[in-house]
């Protein structure tokens, strides 16, 4: 796949979204302004459009209702990166009217969903609509909209975004993206880019660490409806930020197994990277603004970063730096187990547990088999015992009978 000379193509009025404010990258963009009329009937994908009925609406107020109805947090990621990756489809492959995919973007798509069918765990229940995909991808390069005909038969559980991505306005979709990325990062490490399923699937496609970096470029170059966000990316990418050339390996079946990790650790520093420069910039507004006590607050927000030291304790050292394979740990637990993992801190706790078991238990055998000792000799001497009739050690016959005392006379006497 070209790496280079990528800014190039955002040159060009083809690939240039007019949208470029994160609230608007929801209705998928049109390339002439004379089919502006077009847009107005696309779906309006934003978190505060997707409409509920009334009953819903105060149903969903009622206290005892909600904690009935409220989904698990392991429900609400995978409902998120699910209504992510449709979305991302639409506003991607509609964004440019309903022209015919090129042969790059239709190659770039094809791509995607490969990796996507190799990495996600069943649990997303993606798997029916990513092949249904991948069998009419010439169908949907020559009419894109027959995209939209295939994902609406392919229903989603739940059409809104959890309450932890729409805490702020406009951002549902980007919060379910990173969810995505994050579990298809999993997959491909935990699943060693497709290897661990050749067994049941001989035919299936390999990816090793950089290819599946490749697709993720390739991806945001041509489908990710948010300029700034892709040439951000793209830039970096192409740069090896994060040391990205030296720790995606390009070998699949040689690889160690260790280097498949760095996939997602690689992508877990891009995405907090992102985060601190957003807070970073909310610090500077507010700078601007007069307003230096909400800068200074954004300056030292806590929450850009990801795991906060809340969610994971033991992702970070006495130092204060991050301990790289507690953070995969929870990565794991987060994105792939989906919560029922052990935590890093209980994992802790049962090595430290384990180990006093270790030491207790050589105690243990040795009291045990004092205590068998003991029993089987007294065993051993109950049977003597009841052999010989003898109930004292060293019982012996009396040779005279005792003296009594006074005038007492036996009565035989």
């Amino acid at each position: 796949m070209k790496q280079s000379n990528s800014n190039k193509k955002f040159q060009s009025k083809k690939y240039q979204s007019p949208m470029n404010n994160y609230k608007s990258q929801y209705r998928p963009a049109v390339a002439d302004p004379k089919d502006a009329n077009k847009n107005k009937n696309a779906a309006d994908l934003r978190p505060e459009a997707q409409k509920k009925g009334v009953g819903e609406q105060l149903f969903a107020k009622v206290p005892i209702v909600k904690r009935a109805f409220k989904r698990s947090h392991a429900e609400e990621t995978l409902n998120d990166a699910a209504l992510s990756f449709t979305r991302g489809l639409m506003m991607g492959v509609l964004r440019i009217s309903d022209d015919p995919l090129d042969y790059k973007r239709k190659a770039a798509l094809m791509d995607w969903l490969d990796l996507l069918s190799i990495s996600l765990p069943p649990e997303l229940n993606l798997h029916e609509l990513i092949d249904t995909l991948r069998l009419n991808i010439d169908s949907i390069s020559q009419s894109p909209k027959s995209l939209t005909a295939i994902i609406e038969k392919h229903h989603i559980p739940n059409p809104n975004w959890s309450d932890s991505c729409t805490k702020k306005v406009g951002l549902g979709f980007f919060c379910g993206f990173w969810k995505l990325l994050h579990i298809m990062s999993m997959g491909v490490s935990e699943q060693a880019g497709g290897l661990a399923l050749q067994e049941s699937y001989p035919t299936i496609r390999i990816f090793s660490a950089k290819e599946a970096g490749d697709v993720i470029r390739e991806y945001m170059a041509y489908f990710f409806n948010c300029e700034k966000c892709t040439q951000r990316f793209i830039a970096q990418y192409d740069d090896c930020s994060f040391q990205r050339c030296n720790r995606l390996s390009d070998a699949t079946v040689d690889a160690p197994a260790d280097s498949w990790k760095e996939f997602s650790i690689w992508l877990w520093e891009v995405h907090n990277d992102v985060s601190r420069s957003k807070a970073s910039r909310a610090s500077d507004v507010f700078t601007k603004w007069g307003k230096k006590e909400e800068a200074k607050r954004w300056e030292r927000d806590m929450s850009a970063v990801y795991p906060h030291i809340d969610q994971c304790l033991t992702c970070f050292t006495a130092e204060g730096l991050w301990d790289v394979n507690a953070v995969y740990l929870h990565l794991e637990r987060e994105y792939w187990d989906f919560g029922h993992g052990v935590s890093a801190e209980m994992e802790s706790f049962l090595e430290y547990n384990d180990e006093r078991k270790t030491v207790s238990s050589g105690l243990g055998m040795y009291f045990m088999l004092m205590l068998i000792v003991v029993a089987a000799w007294f065993l051993f001497k109950k049977q003597k015992l009841r052999l010989t009739g003898h109930h004292k050690k060293y019982e012996a016959i009396p040779t005279s009978f005792p003296r009594m005392r006074g005038n007492v006379k036996y009565r035989d006497s």
